[in-house]
């Protein structure tokens, strides 16, 4: 019972070190499932990197379009450091990592959301991901293909002299037999400051 007490602290002190003002997210996508935990690149590394796993359209099947994020962290002198990805379902395939220059970290993100069509519709959820580096600007993205369903909520950005070093996301497991799945539905993108 004791070991339970430390590890569930541990997981609570965890979430708690995080302050909610440096997360980025935009308003407007979908809210099946439940919020994973936060994962972040290992202290002084942020997110150069990411890939999405997309389940392709089926016709006469269940969508589920974004089933995971993953972020490749980097450390400054440019060494690899890990890849994060909190909460996530297993349908669909990588479909390749799409990278800032070196140097560069992410900064900002879009997400393509499909709002919820009703109890006869197959509900998507999430459907493609832009990513912003830091050093393009506003205007220019990386967009890792994704599916044809919804719209662009809109990008968010971290504050000047941050970048994208973590997330957590929002998925909804599988719903099992003739249920419609989401799979992911919403992300968060931690913001972490910069190196002087």
């Amino acid at each position: 019972m004791l070991l339970l007490s430390f590890a569930l602290l541990a997981l609570v002190t965890r979430s708690l070190a995080y302050n909610p003002d440096d997360f980025i997210h935009s308003l407007g996508a979908t809210y099946w499932g439940f919020w994973g935990q936060t994962e972040a690149c290992p202290e002084g590394s942020f997110a150069r990197a990411f890939e999405l796993r997309v389940e392709g359209e089926h016709l006469l099947d269940d969508n589920t379009s974004v089933n995971a994020i993953r972020l490749y962290c980097y450390n400054t002198t440019l060494h690899h450091t890990g890849i994060v990805t909190s909460s996530t379902m297993n349908r669909g395939s990588w479909t390749g990592v799409y990278s800032c220059e070196e140097g560069d970290f992410l900064g900002g993100y879009d997400l393509k959301s499909q709002p919820e069509q009703g109890a006869l519709g197959d509900n998507t959820a999430a459907n493609a991901l832009r990513m912003y580096c830091k050093s393009q600007g506003e205007d220019v993205y990386m967009e890792s293909p994704g599916t044809k369903w919804g719209d662009w909520l809109g990008p968010s950005f971290c504050r000047t002299k941050m970048a994208v070093c973590g997330l957590m996301t929002l998925v909804e497991d599988d719903q099992g037999g003739l249920s419609d799945d989401t799979a992911l539905n919403d992300v968060r993108f931690l913001c972490c400051d910069l190196p002087e």
